[in-house]
């Protein structure tokens, strides 16, 4: 969708720039991936089964939002994900949404002497609405998925691809890494990185740690998350979330 164009100055541009980057570091990776993490993994929802995940971010700024984000499997391997973000102070964006593509074929995996080793691939396409236009494309992404399972308790997940600010025709490469813990079946402890090789366009590198509490094994979750920005000093992100898993249709 083609956002109407408006003239603006170089320090409310050089503003909007900030608050662009910002909201896209704090909200956007979070609604493409599972929760509650920022980095994906190979798992893929199942055929004629959706979930349903929402979060509140706490911070300054664009980062204060809510995110809606439900999702259902086209097949046993092909998942297809939206989300909406609603930021709770609208002055440099109204809203944003995403859509994701995610496949995982079964036949990709194989058992190694590390342990259990599967792939995938996943395509993101982000929208947003500036308080001073309309709809518009805001960033494509295409990510190679990787997850190896050592032993029951951990696993480690990682991303690399690329990503495209549409707005200026911008590319940058992306690393997202996470290692995660399931001491006992009902807690999931996590730690991540999600990076990138052009940091003054899609923002600098996040870390994140959490947790999630199934309040219902497999199907129904709450989670926490901390993430701080190399850049941000003392600033602090929260999250707040649940999923809702194992809707049939």
């Amino acid at each position: 969708m083609q956002a109407a164009s408006h003239p603006i100055s170089s320090g409310s541009g050089f503003f909007r720039s900030v608050c662009l980057t910002t909201f896209c570091l704090f909200v956007l990776p979070a609604a493409w991936a599972g929760r509650p993490l920022g980095t994906d993994d190979t798992g893929t929802v199942g055929l004629r089964t959706c979930q349903l995940e929402s979060w509140v971010n706490g911070g300054p700024g664009p980062a204060d939002s809510l995110v809606v984000a439900p999702g259902c499997g086209l097949a046993e391997d092909l998942e297809l994900g939206f989300d909406y973000t609603h930021p709770r102070q609208r002055g440099t964006l109204r809203g944003a949404a995403g859509a994701a593509l995610k496949w995982a074929p079964s036949a990709w995996a194989q058992d190694t002497r590390a342990g259990r080793l599967s792939f995938g691939l996943k395509f993101n396409l982000a929208v947003e609405r500036p308080s001073d236009a309309g709809w518009r494309t805001s960033q494509t992404n295409l990510l190679a998925l990787m997850t190896l399972e050592p032993g029951g308790d951990w696993a480690l997940h990682a991303n690399l691809g690329l990503a495209r600010e549409n707005l200026g025709g911008e590319t940058a490469g992306l690393l997202n890494l996470a290692l995660v813990w399931t001491p006992q079946p009902r807690w999931l402890l996590f730690a991540e990185t999600q990076t990138n090789n052009r940091q003054d366009l899609f923002g600098a590198t996040l870390n994140s740690a959490g947790a999630r509490w199934w309040l219902v094994k497999d199907r129904l979750g709450l989670d926490l998350t901390a993430s701080r920005s190399i850049d941000a000093g003392t600033n602090t992100q929260w999250s707040v979330g649940f999923g809702w898993y194992g809707l049939g249709w």
